[in-house]
């Protein structure tokens, strides 16, 4: 999983729109209105994709700010030391709280609508190079594995 997207059920719309576009950049994401199928246990599902996500949105709203399971997620997000991006557009960015307000955040209360997806897309790039350099890493351990093996 590539990103997690933590949010107020009240801020669904924003959410699947950031969604929508992520999944248009070739992500994979969370979204718990989206990813969850009737019959699943969601509490697991949503540990085991926060779990295995890289990337944690936070959609800082007021609502989302005030929820106990929002708040949950961003803990689990801090613990396991996850790329976590406040996004704020309904409040000033210096009433995120606690440790969130450590990281920096983007602030779309007066973005339109192509400075979202601009944002966005460079989210999903460096997403990308990240795994870029990963299978790099990895692939210059295994050709040193295989160059030792063979001595």
């Amino acid at each position: 999983m590539d990103i997690f997207i933590s949010y107020s059920t009240k801020d669904e719309r924003i959410a699947r729109f950031l969604q929508q576009h992520l999944t248009n950049e070739s992500m994979s994401v969370f979204l718990a209105s989206a990813s969850l199928q009737p019959g699943q246990l969601w509490s697991e599902e949503v540990l085991n994709a926060l779990r295995t996500s890289s990337w944690v949105l936070f959609l800082a709203s007021r609502v989302a700010c005030s929820s106990a399971w929002v708040q949950q997620e961003l803990g689990a997000a801090l613990i396991t030391k996850k790329t976590l991006v406040p996004i704020v557009w309904d409040m000033p960015l210096s009433q995120l709280p606690g440790w969130t307000a450590h990281y920096q955040a983007l602030d779309f209360g007066r973005a339109s609508l192509d400075e979202v997806k601009s944002q966005m897309t460079a989210i999903a790039q460096r997403i990308k190079a990240n795994k870029v350099q990963g299978l790099l890493i990895a692939g210059l351990i295994v050709a040193s594995l295989f160059a030792f093996g063979s001595t």
